[in-house]
């Protein structure tokens, strides 16, 4: 449930960093098109993934340590996404292979 909860405020948080005015991006150029004319879109996309993130955590941990860690794994993301994505070191598929072994380690 964790590792879920990880995978949806991450693709919230980076929904919200690609809508970025502020930020150095370094995306493909079929997704700058998409979130430039999709802004509006993406950020509540981007919501809706956060909230989904936030439940997911207090159904798997309770009210209060769900909210806490919720609160802990969205500012570790987000510091991540700020400080390693102008970086270009971020691979989608390392990224998905590497919450793939954590999740089937979760379920065991």
């Amino acid at each position: 449930m964790i590792t879920l909860s990880t995978i949806f405020t991450l693709a919230g948080f980076e929904f919200f960093y690609q809508t970025s005015h502020k930020a150095t991006l370094l995306r493909p150029v079929s997704l700058e098109a998409w979130f430039k004319s999709n802004e509006k879109l993406a950020k509540i996309l981007g919501s809706v993934l956060l909230v989904i993130g936030l439940v997911l955590s207090i159904f798997g941990l309770g009210i209060g340590a769900g909210s806490f860690a919720f609160t802990c794994i969205l500012m570790l993301i987000g510091s991540l996404v700020v400080i390693i994505s102008p970086l270009g070191w971020i691979k989608t598929g390392w990224l998905l292979t590497g919450f793939g072994v954590l999740f089937i380690l979760e379920l065991l």
